[in-house]
């Protein structure tokens, strides 16, 4: 049964394969230009040293690489493109009905299922897993100057990769257990995946764990450095909203000053040590409703199909 699952399963795994491969032609030579042109540039020095050089230094690297970098977050639709792939074995089956023939052939429901299944949630954890490999190695430069919480780099690295390839992948597979159309299934899976990333990454991310609150007056605290701000305000003046965003290592919130002296500022942020705590969270979030989703496409198929 496993080998015939990986015969069915074979073109798409080795379509996602092509396109890791398309991925890793693109990432490699841009990764070692962007590598080397921060070694040149001498950027190290300036993580840890703030100087009007520096920055100027810093901008120039960040303008030449902003087209690629713009291009590269569009990466982050790739777990899904992936995982809806991976699910189209197990809809095409159940579509046509090839399934009666290995149920009438001594193979159980349930081990049809599992293998199914699980071939498909396992090529889908180790594509995740180079996609964030390459994705990770790619950003180092970008995660030095500016930390890992904008969400290009959020998106890239960690663990999250991984949930959104699999939930992509459940979605797909409950949609086709119920509707047995290849076709639409994956085209209205992919759409819902794309919906979900867009709310999570817009709004519930930074409320998965709770943020911070700090004033200051005068220069930008180093507690600020690589923070994800949320919200950022001038004490006394609540008409005076100045948005949220990402604060790099050599960003300084400006505002103008009164009579009174230097503003105060408020803001409300996930600091960098939230990388992780803000990355289990969500891959949870987006495990566990896989987990469901599988196991419903699972019952459904095992108890309404004939």
């Amino acid at each position: 049964m496993t080998w015939v699952a990986w015969r069915l399963q074979r073109t798409e795994t080795l379509i996602t394969l092509a396109i890791l491969g398309l991925l890793a032609a693109l990432l490699v030579p841009t990764g070692i230009n962007m590598a080397g042109a921060y070694d040149h540039g001498g950027l190290a020095s300036c993580v840890v040293l703030q100087s009007p050089a520096c920055a100027q230094r810093v901008g120039e690297f960040q303008a030449r690489f902003e087209g690629l970098s713009n291009l590269i977050n569009w990466f982050t639709l790739v777990p899904g493109l992936i995982g809806v792939l991976l699910a189209a074995p197990f809809i095409v089956d159940l579509e046509h009905g090839t399934y009666r023939l290995a149920w009438t052939q001594g193979i159980t429901r349930r081990r049809w299922l599992f293998g199914k299944l699980a071939l498909p949630v396992a090529g889908a954890i180790v594509a995740a897993g180079v996609l964030i490999l390459l994705l990770t190695w790619w950003r180092r430069p970008e995660v030095r100057l500016n930390g890992r919480l904008d969400t290009g780099s959020f998106d890239a690295e960690g663990t999250v990769a991984i949930g959104y390839t699999l939930f992509a992948l459940g979605l797909a597979f409950a949609l086709g257990a119920v509707w047995r159309r290849t076709a639409a299934a994956l085209t209205v899976a992919f759409v819902g995946y794309f919906a979900m990333r867009v709310f999570v990454d817009t709004w519930l991310r930074d409320r998965l764990v709770a943020p911070l609150k700090t004033t200051w007056r005068g220069m930008q605290p180093q507690r600020l450095a690589h923070a994800r701000v949320i919200h950022e305000s001038i004490v006394g003046h609540p008409q005076v909203s100045l948005g949220g965003g990402l604060l790099g290592g050599h960003a300084q919130l400006a505002a103008p000053t009164g009579p009174t002296g230097s503003p105060i500022f408020r803001v409300v942020y996930q600091p960098a040590s939230h990388f992780w705590p803000m990355q289990l969270a969500e891959t949870g979030l987006f495990l566990g409703v896989a987990a469901v989703l599988v196991a419903f496409a699972a019952w459904w198929t095992h108890e309404r199909t004939g």
